[in-house]
């Protein structure tokens, strides 16, 4: 591939060789200036060995997921869209594996109210109610004289509302509008389509499009940007572990466990191997000891664990 003096402090140095080389081909073969011989010596790389194949379409994935990161998204429209090899390799690939990308993630939340990873607050809103915060949380408030309107960005929240027949308490988060009045539930907000919401006390109607859903306590009903599920009887304690210091997953997809997992601790999981995404999980996780997380996973699972910044660990199939 010619000379790489650039890549001297590439990010990802402590990747295995194979995976090094496979980011090195991802930067050259997305620069503006890609010569045949390059594409020809890319090719006889990727058919030596499956395993370079597999390591250049981890890197893609990776790449892609990355993409819709805010830090990569304004570098991309800085340079007009234009990958250059030394572009990508200093600063794409640097937010695509971690470093300043994922901590820009982190704060890129807009909201009245948020807090960081690993952090908790409960806050006191205008009519009384209150909200709970979880980690790598954001909140908007538009309290008017007849709707007290609440916007979850992203993370999960706690509700205790009191009762006022004249304004409804309304909750949006993604797609789903969640309605209540004297009611206290819980949203979990993983991503567009993964929501769930969990009535502790009372009732409360989630309303998805023209579709209305009523959910009591003790239950719970999922939404994504077009369906909305029939509620489920929950253990509430269980679905709201995370008020009392703890994480429940039960038989949980390995996805949504991850994506819990990163509110919770400094840096970012990163799940390579799509196959993993969807595996049944079950797993307590105390929140005081959530450093020692790389170990209970890997004690628990079939999976491999990469540190490639201090801020990423890729999640690979053993």
């Amino acid at each position: 591939m010619g000379d790489h003096s650039e890549w001297t402090d590439e990010p990802g140095k402590d990747l295995d060789p194979v995976s090094r080389e496979a980011v090195r081909w991802f930067a050259a073969m997305h620069a503006d200036d890609v010569t045949v011989s390059t594409r020809s010596a890319f090719r006889a790389w990727l058919r030596r060995d499956v395993r370079h194949q597999t390591a250049y379409a981890d890197i893609e994935r990776i790449w892609s997921a990355a993409s819709d990161l805010p830090t990569v998204k304004s570098h991309r429209r800085a340079s007009r869209l234009v990958l250059t090899r030394r572009g990508l390799g200093k600063a794409a690939i640097a937010a695509a594996i971690g470093g300043t990308g994922w901590l820009g993630y982190q704060q890129y939340f807009m909201g009245d109210y948020r807090t960081g990873a690993g952090e908790r607050r409960s806050i006191r809103l205008p009519d009384n109610s209150n909200v709970e915060l979880a980690g790598a949380t954001a909140v908007s408030l538009d309290f008017r004289s007849r709707l007290r309107l609440v916007t979850l960005h992203k993370g999960e929240a706690f509700f205790s509302t009191t009762q006022d027949p004249a304004r409804p308490f309304v909750v949006d988060a993604g797609a789903g509008r969640t309605m209540a009045s004297g009611a206290a539930f819980n949203i979990d907000y993983v991503a567009d389509d993964d929501v769930h919401v969990t009535v502790l006390e009372n009732a409360a109607d989630i309303r998805l499009g023209i579709k209305d859903v009523r959910v009591g306590a003790g239950r719970q009903v999922n939404y994504s940007r077009k369906t909305i599920g029939s509620p489920n009887a929950v253990d509430p304690m269980e679905a709201l572990a995370w008020r009392d210091g703890r994480l429940v997953f039960v038989s949980a997809p390995f996805g949504r466990v991850v994506a819990s997992l990163n509110r919770w601790r400094s840096g970012k999981f990163v799940i390579v191997n799509p196959s993993l995404m969807e595996r049944p999980v079950t797993l307590i996780v105390d929140l005081n000891a959530i450093e020692d997380v790389p170990d209970v996973l890997r004690d628990s699972l079939p999976i491999r664990l990469v540190s490639v910044t201090p801020y990423v660990m890729f999640i690979m199939a053993a």
